[in-house]
Protein backbone atom coordinates (compact mmCIF):
# COMPACT_ATOMS: atom_id res chain seq x y z
CA UNK A 1 0.00 0.00 0.00
CA UNK A 2 0.88 3.38 -1.01
CA UNK A 3 2.59 4.98 1.84
CA UNK A 4 0.54 9.02 1.80
CA UNK A 5 2.95 11.84 2.96
CA UNK A 6 2.16 15.34 4.23
CA UNK A 7 1.07 17.58 1.04
CA UNK A 8 3.84 19.37 -0.72
CA UNK A 9 3.70 22.89 -1.50
CA UNK A 10 5.22 22.45 -4.69
CA UNK A 11 3.42 19.77 -5.74
CA UNK A 12 0.37 21.25 -5.22
CA UNK A 13 1.02 24.04 -6.91
CA UNK A 14 2.27 21.37 -9.91
CA UNK A 15 -1.22 19.87 -9.53
CA UNK A 16 -3.36 23.38 -9.52
CA UNK A 17 -0.97 24.82 -12.61
CA UNK A 18 -1.82 21.28 -15.04
CA UNK A 19 -4.85 21.00 -13.76
CA UNK A 20 -5.75 24.53 -14.81
CA UNK A 21 -4.39 24.68 -18.35
CA UNK A 22 -4.90 20.84 -19.22
CA UNK A 23 -8.73 21.01 -18.53
CA UNK A 24 -10.26 24.98 -18.20
CA UNK A 25 -7.57 26.32 -20.19
CA UNK A 26 -6.36 23.53 -22.89
CA UNK A 27 -5.74 26.04 -25.69
CA UNK A 28 -4.02 28.76 -23.55
CA UNK A 29 -0.55 29.63 -25.32
CA UNK A 30 1.45 30.57 -28.11
CA UNK A 31 2.52 29.47 -31.54
CA UNK A 32 6.01 28.57 -33.14
CA UNK A 33 5.19 28.79 -36.68
CA UNK A 34 2.76 26.53 -36.82
CA UNK A 35 3.26 24.62 -33.94
CA UNK A 36 1.00 25.37 -30.72
CA UNK A 37 2.36 25.69 -27.67
CA UNK A 38 0.40 25.89 -25.21
CA UNK A 39 0.88 26.86 -21.50
CA UNK A 40 -0.27 23.10 -19.67
CA UNK A 41 2.62 21.18 -22.22
CA UNK A 42 5.28 23.63 -21.56
CA UNK A 43 5.02 23.14 -18.05
CA UNK A 44 5.08 19.80 -17.93
CA UNK A 45 8.20 19.95 -20.65
CA UNK A 46 9.80 22.65 -18.55
CA UNK A 47 9.31 20.60 -15.46
CA UNK A 48 9.92 17.17 -16.17
CA UNK A 49 14.03 17.02 -15.96
CA UNK A 50 13.97 18.32 -12.41
CA UNK A 51 11.62 15.95 -11.75
CA UNK A 52 13.10 13.29 -13.53
CA UNK A 53 16.52 14.21 -11.30
CA UNK A 54 14.04 14.02 -8.04
CA UNK A 55 12.38 11.18 -8.79
CA UNK A 56 15.62 9.05 -9.13
CA UNK A 57 17.57 10.18 -6.50
CA UNK A 58 15.12 10.46 -3.96
CA UNK A 59 11.99 8.65 -4.50
CA UNK A 60 11.79 4.98 -4.56
CA UNK A 61 11.98 2.86 -8.06
CA UNK A 62 9.54 0.55 -6.97
CA UNK A 63 6.86 0.04 -10.00
CA UNK A 64 3.73 -2.27 -10.23
CA UNK A 65 3.64 -5.16 -12.60
CA UNK A 66 0.55 -3.55 -14.12
CA UNK A 67 2.60 -0.87 -15.73
CA UNK A 68 5.31 -3.10 -16.79
CA UNK A 69 2.50 -4.54 -18.92
CA UNK A 70 1.45 -1.37 -20.56
CA UNK A 71 4.70 -0.34 -21.24
CA UNK A 72 5.39 -3.87 -23.00
CA UNK A 73 2.11 -3.34 -25.00
CA UNK A 74 3.44 0.40 -25.68
CA UNK A 75 6.72 -0.81 -27.02
CA UNK A 76 5.83 -2.12 -30.54
CA UNK A 77 3.66 1.21 -31.97
CA UNK A 78 6.79 3.33 -30.32
CA UNK A 79 8.98 1.32 -32.83
CA UNK A 80 7.23 1.29 -35.68
CA UNK A 81 6.85 5.41 -35.42
CA UNK A 82 10.71 5.68 -35.07
CA UNK A 83 11.07 3.59 -38.28
CA UNK A 84 8.60 5.65 -40.06
CA UNK A 85 10.50 8.71 -38.75
CA UNK A 86 14.00 7.32 -39.57
CA UNK A 87 13.02 6.17 -43.29
CA UNK A 88 10.01 8.28 -44.30
CA UNK A 89 10.49 11.91 -42.60
CA UNK A 90 7.52 13.43 -41.58
CA UNK A 91 4.83 15.33 -43.88
CA UNK A 92 2.96 17.36 -41.44
CA UNK A 93 5.57 18.43 -38.49
CA UNK A 94 2.98 19.73 -36.26
CA UNK A 95 0.74 16.32 -36.62
CA UNK A 96 4.01 14.41 -36.08
CA UNK A 97 5.55 16.51 -32.96
CA UNK A 98 1.37 15.84 -31.37
CA UNK A 99 1.73 11.90 -32.49
CA UNK A 100 4.93 11.40 -31.19
CA UNK A 101 3.74 13.68 -27.58
CA UNK A 102 1.06 11.09 -27.38
CA UNK A 103 3.24 8.00 -27.51
CA UNK A 104 6.21 8.95 -26.21
CA UNK A 105 6.28 11.66 -23.33
CA UNK A 106 2.99 11.58 -22.11
CA UNK A 107 2.67 8.17 -20.96
CA UNK A 108 5.96 8.10 -19.67
CA UNK A 109 4.81 11.16 -17.33
CA UNK A 110 2.07 10.10 -15.92
CA UNK A 111 2.76 6.44 -15.87
CA UNK A 112 6.36 6.99 -14.53
CA UNK A 113 7.58 9.98 -13.56
CA UNK A 114 4.37 11.67 -11.99
CA UNK A 115 3.35 8.60 -9.69
CA UNK A 116 5.95 8.75 -6.72
CA UNK A 117 4.58 11.92 -6.32
CA UNK A 118 0.87 11.12 -5.82
CA UNK A 119 2.15 10.64 -2.24
CA UNK A 120 2.41 14.22 -1.94
CA UNK A 121 -0.90 15.68 -3.36
CA UNK A 122 -4.05 15.93 -0.96
CA UNK A 123 -6.67 13.88 -2.94
CA UNK A 124 -9.39 16.19 -1.62
CA UNK A 125 -7.70 19.66 -2.93
CA UNK A 126 -6.68 17.74 -6.20
CA UNK A 127 -10.36 16.87 -6.47
CA UNK A 128 -11.60 20.42 -5.94
CA UNK A 129 -9.34 21.29 -8.55
CA UNK A 130 -10.36 18.69 -10.93
CA UNK A 131 -14.32 19.34 -10.15
CA UNK A 132 -14.18 23.13 -10.73
CA UNK A 133 -12.31 22.96 -13.76
CA UNK A 134 -14.74 20.36 -15.03
CA UNK A 135 -17.88 22.87 -14.39
CA UNK A 136 -16.38 25.85 -15.06
CA UNK A 137 -15.26 24.79 -18.85
CA UNK A 138 -19.09 23.44 -19.14
CA UNK A 139 -20.55 26.94 -18.04
CA UNK A 140 -18.02 28.78 -20.37
CA UNK A 141 -19.50 26.46 -23.18
CA UNK A 142 -23.21 27.19 -22.21
CA UNK A 143 -22.55 30.28 -22.36
CA UNK A 144 -20.72 30.55 -25.19
CA UNK A 145 -23.34 28.53 -27.11
CA UNK A 146 -26.24 31.28 -26.41
CA UNK A 147 -24.13 34.34 -26.54
CA UNK A 148 -22.75 33.22 -29.93
CA UNK A 149 -26.40 33.29 -32.09
CA UNK A 150 -27.18 36.28 -30.01
CA UNK A 151 -23.89 38.64 -31.20
CA UNK A 152 -22.88 36.78 -34.19
CA UNK A 153 -19.62 36.54 -32.13
CA UNK A 154 -17.43 34.57 -29.65
CA UNK A 155 -15.73 36.03 -26.05
CA UNK A 156 -12.56 35.76 -26.84
CA UNK A 157 -9.77 35.47 -24.46
CA UNK A 158 -6.21 35.48 -25.79
CA UNK A 159 -2.92 33.33 -24.28
CA UNK A 160 -6.07 31.44 -21.82
CA UNK A 161 -9.73 30.57 -23.95
CA UNK A 162 -7.87 30.60 -27.30
CA UNK A 163 -4.42 30.44 -28.63
CA UNK A 164 -2.94 34.41 -29.09
CA UNK A 165 -2.34 33.12 -32.88
CA UNK A 166 -5.79 32.20 -33.22
CA UNK A 167 -7.55 35.03 -31.83
CA UNK A 168 -10.66 35.90 -33.88
CA UNK A 169 -10.68 33.00 -36.40
CA UNK A 170 -12.86 30.58 -34.31
CA UNK A 171 -15.71 30.98 -36.76
CA UNK A 172 -13.28 30.72 -39.97
CA UNK A 173 -11.29 27.64 -39.17
CA UNK A 174 -12.96 25.19 -36.87
CA UNK A 175 -15.48 22.99 -37.96
CA UNK A 176 -18.22 24.21 -35.78
CA UNK A 177 -21.42 25.63 -37.73
CA UNK A 178 -24.55 23.66 -36.93
CA UNK A 179 -27.36 25.63 -38.38
CA UNK A 180 -28.77 28.67 -35.75
CA UNK A 181 -26.39 27.37 -33.24
CA UNK A 182 -22.74 26.51 -33.30
CA UNK A 183 -21.61 23.54 -31.64
CA UNK A 184 -20.51 24.09 -28.29
CA UNK A 185 -17.18 24.41 -27.84
CA UNK A 186 -16.31 25.83 -24.41
CA UNK A 187 -12.06 26.83 -24.14
CA UNK A 188 -11.30 23.58 -26.15
CA UNK A 189 -12.62 25.38 -29.73
CA UNK A 190 -13.43 22.11 -31.08
CA UNK A 191 -16.73 20.62 -30.14
CA UNK A 192 -15.39 17.03 -30.92
CA UNK A 193 -12.60 17.80 -29.21
CA UNK A 194 -14.45 19.02 -25.62
CA UNK A 195 -16.55 16.22 -25.78
CA UNK A 196 -14.79 13.44 -26.61
CA UNK A 197 -12.07 14.72 -23.73
CA UNK A 198 -15.35 15.65 -21.14
CA UNK A 199 -16.58 12.28 -21.86
CA UNK A 200 -13.72 10.40 -21.44
CA UNK A 201 -13.07 12.07 -17.75
CA UNK A 202 -16.95 11.55 -17.62
CA UNK A 203 -16.73 8.60 -15.23
CA UNK A 204 -14.21 9.38 -13.15
CA UNK A 205 -16.18 12.97 -12.61
CA UNK A 206 -18.86 11.76 -11.94
CA UNK A 207 -17.37 9.89 -8.97
CA UNK A 208 -15.58 12.92 -7.51
CA UNK A 209 -18.12 15.11 -8.13
CA UNK A 210 -21.45 14.79 -5.25
CA UNK A 211 -23.75 17.65 -6.45
CA UNK A 212 -26.09 16.61 -8.84
CA UNK A 213 -26.85 20.00 -10.61
CA UNK A 214 -23.07 19.94 -11.45
CA UNK A 215 -22.96 17.03 -13.21
CA UNK A 216 -26.03 17.87 -14.64
CA UNK A 217 -24.22 20.80 -16.02
CA UNK A 218 -21.43 18.81 -17.37
CA UNK A 219 -23.87 16.49 -19.00
CA UNK A 220 -26.01 19.26 -20.69
CA UNK A 221 -22.35 20.97 -22.46
CA UNK A 222 -21.43 17.76 -23.82
CA UNK A 223 -25.01 17.24 -25.07
CA UNK A 224 -24.58 20.66 -26.93
CA UNK A 225 -21.51 19.50 -28.84
CA UNK A 226 -24.27 18.32 -31.21
CA UNK A 227 -21.86 15.66 -32.46
CA UNK A 228 -22.85 12.02 -33.11
CA UNK A 229 -19.61 10.92 -31.83
CA UNK A 230 -20.05 12.88 -28.98
CA UNK A 231 -24.24 11.79 -28.35
CA UNK A 232 -23.34 8.22 -28.82
CA UNK A 233 -20.31 8.00 -26.49
CA UNK A 234 -22.88 9.60 -23.98
CA UNK A 235 -25.70 7.15 -24.57
CA UNK A 236 -22.63 4.27 -24.05
CA UNK A 237 -22.30 6.20 -20.42
CA UNK A 238 -25.36 6.10 -19.51
CA UNK A 239 -26.40 2.32 -20.69
CA UNK A 240 -23.09 1.15 -19.95
CA UNK A 241 -24.40 0.45 -16.53
CA UNK A 242 -26.57 -1.72 -17.81
CA UNK A 243 -24.22 -4.59 -18.96
CA UNK A 244 -23.33 -4.89 -15.30
CA UNK A 245 -26.62 -4.55 -13.86
CA UNK A 246 -28.39 -7.43 -16.39
CA UNK A 247 -25.55 -9.47 -15.48
CA UNK A 248 -25.87 -9.44 -12.02
CA UNK A 249 -29.77 -10.14 -12.74
CA UNK A 250 -28.35 -13.43 -14.23
CA UNK A 251 -26.62 -14.40 -11.07
CA UNK A 252 -29.35 -13.78 -8.66
CA UNK A 253 -32.15 -15.20 -11.39
CA UNK A 254 -34.81 -16.01 -10.74
CA UNK A 255 -34.77 -12.72 -8.05
CA UNK A 256 -34.71 -9.99 -10.64
CA UNK A 257 -34.80 -6.33 -9.13
CA UNK A 258 -35.60 -4.07 -11.72
CA UNK A 259 -35.49 -0.52 -9.88
CA UNK A 260 -31.84 0.26 -10.44
CA UNK A 261 -32.21 -0.99 -14.36
CA UNK A 262 -35.70 0.95 -14.62
CA UNK A 263 -33.56 4.49 -13.21
CA UNK A 264 -31.20 3.42 -16.03
CA UNK A 265 -33.14 2.56 -18.92
CA UNK A 266 -34.80 5.81 -18.17
CA UNK A 267 -32.14 7.71 -18.35
CA UNK A 268 -30.92 6.27 -21.31
CA UNK A 269 -34.16 7.06 -22.93
CA UNK A 270 -34.29 10.80 -21.62
CA UNK A 271 -30.54 11.10 -23.26
CA UNK A 272 -31.80 9.97 -26.82
CA UNK A 273 -34.86 12.28 -26.51
CA UNK A 274 -32.75 15.09 -25.73
CA UNK A 275 -30.24 14.59 -28.68
CA UNK A 276 -33.35 14.71 -31.16
CA UNK A 277 -34.97 17.66 -29.28
CA UNK A 278 -31.66 19.52 -29.70
CA UNK A 279 -31.35 18.68 -33.71
CA UNK A 280 -35.42 19.54 -34.06
CA UNK A 281 -34.35 23.45 -32.49
CA UNK A 282 -31.74 23.72 -34.69
CA UNK A 283 -33.36 22.80 -37.55
CA UNK A 284 -31.34 20.15 -38.46
CA UNK A 285 -33.28 16.60 -40.16
CA UNK A 286 -32.94 14.19 -37.27
CA UNK A 287 -32.44 11.30 -39.01
CA UNK A 288 -30.66 12.50 -42.09
CA UNK A 289 -27.79 13.84 -39.70
CA UNK A 290 -27.55 10.62 -36.85
CA UNK A 291 -27.81 8.08 -40.06
CA UNK A 292 -25.78 10.03 -42.35
CA UNK A 293 -24.15 7.46 -45.16
CA UNK A 294 -20.93 9.77 -45.53
CA UNK A 295 -20.63 9.65 -41.81
CA UNK A 296 -19.61 12.95 -42.23
CA UNK A 297 -17.34 12.71 -44.37
CA UNK A 298 -15.31 10.00 -42.79
CA UNK A 299 -17.00 7.37 -45.21
CA UNK A 300 -14.17 7.69 -47.11
CA UNK A 301 -11.36 6.44 -44.97
CA UNK A 302 -12.79 3.28 -44.41
CA UNK A 303 -11.38 1.71 -48.06
CA UNK A 304 -7.94 2.30 -47.05
CA UNK A 305 -8.10 0.40 -44.38
CA UNK A 306 -8.42 -3.07 -46.99
CA UNK A 307 -5.73 -1.63 -49.08
CA UNK A 308 -2.77 -0.73 -45.70
CA UNK A 309 0.41 -1.77 -46.02
CA UNK A 310 2.10 -4.39 -43.56
CA UNK A 311 4.61 -1.87 -42.60
CA UNK A 312 4.50 1.77 -42.56
CA UNK A 313 5.28 3.07 -46.15
CA UNK A 314 4.71 6.80 -45.77
CA UNK A 315 6.03 9.83 -44.01
CA UNK A 316 4.73 10.83 -40.59
CA UNK A 317 1.50 12.91 -40.41
CA UNK A 318 -1.39 13.13 -38.14
CA UNK A 319 -4.46 10.92 -37.43
CA UNK A 320 -7.98 11.70 -38.94
CA UNK A 321 -11.29 10.74 -36.94
CA UNK A 322 -11.48 7.53 -37.66
CA UNK A 323 -8.13 6.17 -35.75
CA UNK A 324 -8.34 2.56 -36.59
CA UNK A 325 -8.34 3.39 -40.29
CA UNK A 326 -5.82 6.32 -39.99
CA UNK A 327 -3.47 3.85 -38.56
CA UNK A 328 -3.78 1.35 -40.51
CA UNK A 329 -3.46 3.80 -43.31
CA UNK A 330 -0.28 5.32 -41.69
CA UNK A 331 1.36 2.68 -39.51
CA UNK A 332 0.07 -0.25 -41.89
CA UNK A 333 -2.00 -3.73 -40.26
CA UNK A 334 1.13 -4.52 -37.86
CA UNK A 335 0.56 -0.73 -36.36
CA UNK A 336 -3.22 -1.17 -36.01
CA UNK A 337 -2.01 -4.57 -34.07
CA UNK A 338 0.28 -2.07 -31.98
CA UNK A 339 -2.65 0.48 -31.41
CA UNK A 340 -5.07 -1.48 -30.81
CA UNK A 341 -2.97 -3.51 -27.76
CA UNK A 342 -2.92 0.17 -26.53
CA UNK A 343 -6.20 0.83 -25.94
CA UNK A 344 -7.01 -2.90 -24.77
CA UNK A 345 -4.63 -2.47 -22.46
CA UNK A 346 -6.53 -1.73 -19.48
CA UNK A 347 -8.41 -4.93 -19.96
CA UNK A 348 -5.55 -6.83 -19.93
CA UNK A 349 -4.05 -6.11 -17.07
CA UNK A 350 -6.90 -7.27 -14.91
CA UNK A 351 -6.23 -11.00 -16.20
CA UNK A 352 -3.15 -10.53 -13.75
CA UNK A 353 -4.06 -7.66 -11.41
CA UNK A 354 -8.05 -7.02 -11.14
CA UNK A 355 -7.32 -4.82 -7.42
CA UNK A 356 -8.62 -1.60 -9.20
CA UNK A 357 -12.34 -3.53 -9.14
CA UNK A 358 -11.96 -2.84 -5.52
CA UNK A 359 -11.79 1.08 -5.80
CA UNK A 360 -14.42 3.27 -7.02
CA UNK A 361 -12.09 5.44 -8.31
CA UNK A 362 -10.10 3.12 -10.27
CA UNK A 363 -13.10 1.37 -11.84
CA UNK A 364 -14.68 5.15 -13.25
CA UNK A 365 -11.13 5.64 -14.53
CA UNK A 366 -11.11 2.05 -16.71
CA UNK A 367 -14.80 3.09 -17.79
CA UNK A 368 -13.46 6.25 -18.94
CA UNK A 369 -10.39 3.87 -20.95
CA UNK A 370 -12.64 1.57 -22.06
CA UNK A 371 -15.41 4.71 -23.57
CA UNK A 372 -12.28 5.21 -25.76
CA UNK A 373 -12.18 2.60 -27.20
CA UNK A 374 -15.75 3.30 -28.73
CA UNK A 375 -14.88 7.05 -29.29
CA UNK A 376 -11.87 6.14 -31.29
CA UNK A 377 -13.49 4.22 -33.76
CA UNK A 378 -15.94 7.40 -34.78
CA UNK A 379 -13.05 10.66 -34.21
CA UNK A 380 -10.51 10.15 -31.69
CA UNK A 381 -9.06 13.40 -31.59
CA UNK A 382 -5.94 11.83 -30.78
CA UNK A 383 -3.51 14.72 -32.18
CA UNK A 384 -5.62 17.71 -30.69
CA UNK A 385 -4.14 19.06 -27.55
CA UNK A 386 -5.06 18.00 -24.41
CA UNK A 387 -6.88 14.79 -25.16
CA UNK A 388 -3.95 12.39 -24.79
CA UNK A 389 -3.04 14.10 -21.73
CA UNK A 390 -6.66 13.61 -20.47
CA UNK A 391 -5.92 9.91 -21.70
CA UNK A 392 -2.77 8.90 -20.00
CA UNK A 393 -3.75 11.06 -16.68
CA UNK A 394 -6.63 8.86 -16.81
CA UNK A 395 -4.28 5.76 -17.30
CA UNK A 396 -2.58 6.75 -14.01
CA UNK A 397 -5.75 6.92 -11.82
CA UNK A 398 -6.44 3.28 -13.33
CA UNK A 399 -3.08 2.00 -12.47
CA UNK A 400 -2.29 4.14 -9.40
CA UNK A 401 -5.71 5.50 -7.67
CA UNK A 402 -6.77 8.68 -6.33
CA UNK A 403 -4.02 9.87 -3.87
CA UNK A 404 -5.36 9.59 -0.68
CA UNK A 405 -8.80 7.63 -1.70
CA UNK A 406 -9.81 7.21 1.48
CA UNK A 407 -10.27 10.52 2.33
CA UNK A 408 -11.51 12.17 -0.78
CA UNK A 409 -14.75 13.57 -0.84
CA UNK A 410 -15.72 11.52 -3.73
CA UNK A 411 -15.58 8.25 -1.38
CA UNK A 412 -18.79 9.69 0.59
CA UNK A 413 -20.86 9.55 -1.86
CA UNK A 414 -20.26 5.48 -1.76
CA UNK A 415 -20.91 6.39 2.00
CA UNK A 416 -17.46 4.37 2.79
CA UNK A 417 -16.18 5.19 6.37
CA UNK A 418 -12.89 4.68 7.80
CA UNK A 419 -12.71 1.95 9.90
CA UNK A 420 -13.04 1.89 13.42
CA UNK A 421 -10.25 0.75 15.32
CA UNK A 422 -11.69 -0.77 18.79
CA UNK A 423 -9.66 -1.46 21.78
CA UNK A 424 -10.86 -5.38 21.04
CA UNK A 425 -9.00 -4.89 17.89
CA UNK A 426 -6.18 -3.96 19.47
CA UNK A 427 -5.86 -6.49 22.12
Amino acid sequence: MRILKKPHPLAMFCAWFLVVFLVLFPKGGVKLGTLPLTWGYLFMALTAAPLLFIRLLALPLGIPRRVFIVVALLVPMQVLFIYAGYFYGASSLPFAVSTFTGLFPLPWMFLLLYPPFLRYIDGERLSFYLRWCVLLAALWGLFLFVWHPLTGHYVEIPYFTVNAEDYGELEHTKHIARGFFFKLISTYNNGNLYGVATLTMLPLYNVLETVRWRRMTVKLAILLTLSRTVWAGLVIVEALPLVVLFANQIKTFPHVYLRSAFRRILAVAVTVALVFVALTFNAVSSLDFLFDASLGGRSQSLGGLFDAPWIPTQPLTGFLEILYTSVANNFGYVGLISFVLILVSPLLILFVDRTALDSPTRRAALKGLVLYIFLAGADGVFNYIPMMAFYWFIFMIYIYGWPGEQSVVALRRFRLKPPVVTQEALA
